[in-house]
């Protein structure tokens, strides 16, 4: 047993994610945690709950955004550490996080985050091997964090004045500004120099208004909010950006409609396509 809690977050509609995701951390980390804590932004199956199986579970029954929901799982953190889980990641290596709390010696350590791509050549190494300064800054990619500290900084975003100007600032990099105020260092661990997890949500990501720091005061209304790109937001589209992207999504999709016969994978990247249509590809 150590001085971490584990919390998983997830939101409505993306159980299959999280019960996929989970089973890989679980087969993956070799510690025994202090505490679970599941912390759910809209509805969730009973079964779901069952198979995670958490100490606790913080839980809003309608969405109100994933930053009111960290705000809410950090309050019931009695741990010095947290290990943060997003319900979307495959875990191929094994690892404790013992090997992550030995990096904490150095009390200006924010975070030491598992990379998702191989080694940024721009990022300076740390004191021991794969382990580097991440170059990004804070990240909600699965990661060890220092409680008190991540506490802090959610503090710091709700009490941060919600306007125009603060529309498009996520909690992600007004934790990094906190961080870089503040002299700490958020650190990323690589496997023999490669990415030490998968991520599996791209194409069910969640909508980036639910990201901003304006969240926790403005209410998101799913459908209804104003949209916030997280693909190069601040890019004209121009119409040939558009005719280029027609003509690669027209091959594409006639790929994936052959493979979807041979793959049961390309099968499930078609079916969630299908779905979001019928949404009319909102979140």
């Amino acid at each position: 047993m150590n001085d971490i809690t584990l919390v998983i977050f997830t939101c409505e509609g993306r159980e299959h994610l999280l019960l996929k995701s989970f089973a890989s951390f679980i087969k993956a980390c070799g510690s025994v945690f202090a505490r679970k804590i599941l912390a759910v932004d809209g509805k969730i199956s009973q079964g779901t709950i069952d198979a995670i199986s958490p100490d606790e579970i913080i839980q809003s029954p309608t969405r109100k955004g994933y930053v009111p929901s960290i705000i809410r799982a950090l309050k019931n953190v009695d741990t010095g550490y947290f290990f943060w889980l997003e319900d979307d990641w495959e875990f191929p290596h094994d690892f404790t996080v013992e090997t992550l709390l030995s990096l904490f010696n150095n009390d200006k350590v924010l975070q030491v985050t598992l990379a998702k791509e191989n080694a940024d050549a721009s990022f300076n190494a740390y004191t021991e091997p794969d382990i580097y300064i991440n170059g990004y800054g804070f990240s909600a990619n699965p990661s060890l964090c220092r409680t008190a500290i991540v506490r802090d900084i959610f503090n710091e975003a709700a009490a941060h004045k919600k306007d125009e100007s603060s529309k498009f600032l996520s909690f992600e990099y007004f934790a990094t500004i906190y961080a870089n105020s503040k002299g700490l260092t958020s650190l990323i661990k690589y496997h023999d120099n490669r990415a030490f997890v998968n991520h599996i949500g791209d194409l069910e990501s969640t909508a980036r208004e639910y990201h901003m720091i304006n969240s926790i005061s403005i209410p998101v209304e799913q459908g209804k909010s104003e949209y916030i790109s997280g693909l190069n937001r601040y890019k004209e589209i121009s119409f040939f950006n558009k005719m280029g992207l027609f003509i690669k999504l027209y091959v594409a999709a006639i790929y994936l409609s052959v493979k979807l016969f041979f793959s049961r994978e390309a099968y499930d990247f078609a079916f969630r396509i299908y779905i979001a249509s019928l949404k009319r590809f909102k979140h």
